[in-house]
Parts: C-alpha cells; structure tokens; sequence
C-alpha cells in the first residue's frame, strides 16, 4: 500500500515527468491492462476510455508528443489511503488555450495505476 508520502512524492514526480514530456515514464506506472478515461480522447481515439499500457501510450503519443513544453503547473494533491487514490490539480497553458484539470489515479497493491479518470474544469 502506498502511503500519504509516497503518493504526495509521486505527484510532485508526475508533475515534473508531464513538463519533460516524459510520456513513456508516465505510462509506465499503469498496470498492463489498467485504463485512462478522458473526455478529450474522443476526439482521437474514438472513445473516452483508453484500456491498457500500450493503448495509453499510443494515445498520449498522439495527443501531447507534439507540444513543446507544456508547463503544467501542480496546483494541488490529495491521498486517499483507504481508497488508494490520488487526486491532482494541475493547470497548463496548452495550444487550445489555458487549460485546469483534476485528474484521479487509483492504485493497486503493486503500486501501479489501474485507473485513471480526468476532468477539465475552466481555463484560467
């Protein structure tokens, strides 16, 4: 089980991975099968739910590998324990203009993200 500090480490880790557009270092803390749910993968993928490491790798690739440098700011963390759930706020200046998310992470006992669910709230 991950602990408050492990998962507050990992969101400060996440958040400087997304700035280096370090995709595959991010998709590498899924699980194999675990999924991604975003109302933007529409667009690309067909579907909002993205399922398995290599179809969030494709996906990501597809949707952030041609950004320069994001510049994704950390606003906020939250951990639940009991939940294996962590919660991010972060905002981003990206091409379709200034852009805040939430984004929850669910863990497992290997400390791998089974799922991961986005929201996307006003710009700035």
């Amino acid at each position: 089980m991950l602990t408050r500090q492990d998962a507050m480490a990992f969101a400060q880790q996440w958040a400087a991975n997304w700035k280096r557009l370090a995709i595959d270092t991010i998709v590498d803390h899924f699980a194999p099968e675990g999924e991604m749910r975003s109302p933007l993968a529409t667009k690309l993928a067909g579907s909002s739910t993205i399922k398995g490491r290599d179809a969030i790798r494709t996906y990501w690739h597809a949707a952030y590998g041609g950004l320069s440098e994001p510049h994704l700011t950390l606003e906020s963390a939250a951990w639940d324990g009991e939940l294996q759930r962590l919660t991010v706020w972060w905002s981003a200046p990206l091409p379709g203009g200034p852009t805040r998310a939430c984004e929850m992470m669910d863990f497992d006992a290997d400390h791998q993200i089974v799922r991961s669910e986005a929201y996307y709230g006003a710009g700035s």
